[in-house]
């Protein structure tokens, strides 16, 4: 079957002939996943030049400034903490301390350490914090200019721009955007990005600017990090999160970018989905008027009650949330945008990456064709040009309704979820990401290799005080009960359905 790679390769109109649709915005969507180091455009290092800028220009830049200035103190500050703990090792092993350590923060016990200190104080960080402390460090090179992918095709710096579980395809999705001619000459802006394990926040964004069409505004994802997983747990109860704000101070901040095209495209996968829809839902009204389109591919909704349909009112008919047929993730919580099924290979949580997700041609060889309906919504503007242009219109194939199986996952997890107070749900989470630190996890991507989630996962509640473990045990027992009490009911609606059939 066709997935998004192979649409990479053979969908070679402009944007010009055939208009942005959903499977372009899940291709720059997923590659948010990409760490800018030194060779994106930073948000806290753009610059406006000229004394007699507009005022729209120094709007814009009073905005960018603000956030490379919040941006800057988050980064500030888990540099510190990071120096105050080592620190603080270092003081107790009788290292000596120098004033001159490069890696000191400036509070802590003295400025520095020793050589030796040095490399205990990198030690002391997390990989996900390492590799933030090497974005830092590189941000002095990164580009004040706009650049296009091209330009991040530099095998050096792969290994820590492409981590995580879909690296390799990451690599070859960069080596087809930089050669095809419908995403070549499109411009990086504005990337920003912030982690801070003790605030549980993991935050990233990109612009990609198509010059005089559009800005598509996308946000990360949920990446391998138990920060940035245990941040979205805390959805569950809190709102907004870290993450969520900064979404909502980063697309004012590009919005009011005098560079950037009017029309706005404001877009993300999973987590960096919620990220979008929360920004695009608390957006001014001047800003949402000019969001053409906002899509959220297989992103979790909010805490019941955060949002109405009434706040969706101003976005109405520009909004598109996509989820798999198996989905796991964009059936959480509530949301109030339209949703559409998209058919993916694979199974369950396998399904949550995009480059499962299949895409179809005009003529529906791997599923009924959308060519009709992208066109009514305004994703093409002619579907017979298109099919000229490019040989075949493409679009990711669909199903009318989502199975029978993934509606009962989704009603069960709802009403497990509404069985919670925040308290409760804030316990729970506390104890099973304290289960997974005894279990030896340390990246989620270990949950995931060979099959063992489920065995790590009882190891760790089975090995957790027994405070933590009752309360997760409870929760499972509270999330068993639901999945039976849903299933004994849709069974008994549908007995009910075929008796009175039979009698008609």
């Amino acid at each position: 079957m066709n997935d998004v790679l192979t649409y990479l390769q053979t969908q070679l109109a402009t944007f010009d002939e055939v208009p942005f649709n959903a499977v372009d915005s899940a291709l720059l969507a997923q590659f948010c996943m990409a760490r800018g180091e030194g060779i994106m455009p930073q948000v806290y290092r753009a610059q406006v030049s000229g004394e007699a800028a507009s005022p729209k220009v120094r709007a814009g830049h009073g905005a960018l400034g603000e956030l490379r200035g919040l941006l800057g103190r988050l980064r500030g500050r888990v540099g510190e903490r990071a120096g105050e703990r080592a620190g603080l090792r270092a003081a107790k092993e009788g290292a000596d301390v120098r004033a001159d350590d490069p890696l000191a923060g400036p509070q802590g016990l003295g400025a520095a350490g020793t050589k030796a200190a040095s490399m205990e104080k990198v030690a002391e960080l997390s990989p996900a914090a390492r590799r933030d402390r090497a974005e830092m460090t590189q941000d002095a090179t990164a580009p004040l200019d706009p650049v296009r992918f091209a330009d991040l095709m530099r095998a050096e710096l792969f290994p820590t721009m492409f981590s995580g579980m879909h690296a390799a395809q990451m690599k070859q999705q960069l080596f087809w955007m930089a050669a095809s001619p419908r995403f070549r000459d499109l411009l990086i802006y504005d990337h920003a990005a912030a982690f801070d394990e003790a605030r549980d926040l993991q935050f990233a964004a990109t612009t990609y600017v198509c010059p005089g069409h559009f800005a598509y505004v996308g946000f990360r994802g949920t990446d391998t990090t138990l920060t940035g997983w245990r941040e979205d747990f805390n959805m569950a109860y809190r709102a907004p999160v870290e993450a969520q704000v900064l979404a909502a101070r980063y697309l004012a901040a590009v919005a009011a970018d005098s560079r950037l095209p009017e029309t706005l495209l404001v877009g993300g996968h999973s987590k960096g989905g919620n990220l979008a829809e929360y920004a695009a839902l608390t957006a001014a009204p001047e800003v949402q008027q000019r969001i053409a389109r906002l899509y959220n591919h297989d992103g979790p909704g909010f805490k019941a009650g955060l949002f109405t349909a009434a706040d969706y009112e101003p976005l109405a008919g520009r909004m598109t949330k996509q989820v798999p047929a198996d989905s796991m993730v964009g059936i959480l919580m509530a949301s109030f945008m339209p949703v559409e099924v998209v058919q993916a290979t694979g199974r369950g949580f396998e399904q949550h990456s995009v480059f499962r997700w299949v895409v179809e041609g005009a003529d529906g060889e791997a599923g009924r064709s959308n060519a009709e309906g992208a066109r009514d919504t305004g994703e093409v503007r002619d579907a017979e040009t298109a099919r000229n242009v490019s040989g075949a219109l493409k679009a990711f194939a669909t199903l009318p309704e989502l199975p029978e199986r993934t509606q009962r996952r989704a009603e069960a997890l709802a009403r497990w979820l509404a069985s919670l107070d925040g308290n409760e749900c804030e316990a729970m989470v506390n104890a099973l990401f304290a289960a997974l630190k005894a279990a030896g996890i340390t990246d989620a991507s270990q949950l995931f290799e060979g099959g063992r989630e489920w065995a790590i996962l009882r190891d760790g509640v089975m090995g957790a005080p027994a405070e933590d473990r009752t309360i997760m045990l409870n929760a499972l027992r509270g999330l068993t009960r639901a999945f039976s009490d849903v299933t004994a009911e849709r069974n008994s609606a549908r007995r009910d359905a075929q008796r009175k059939a039979k009698a008609e």
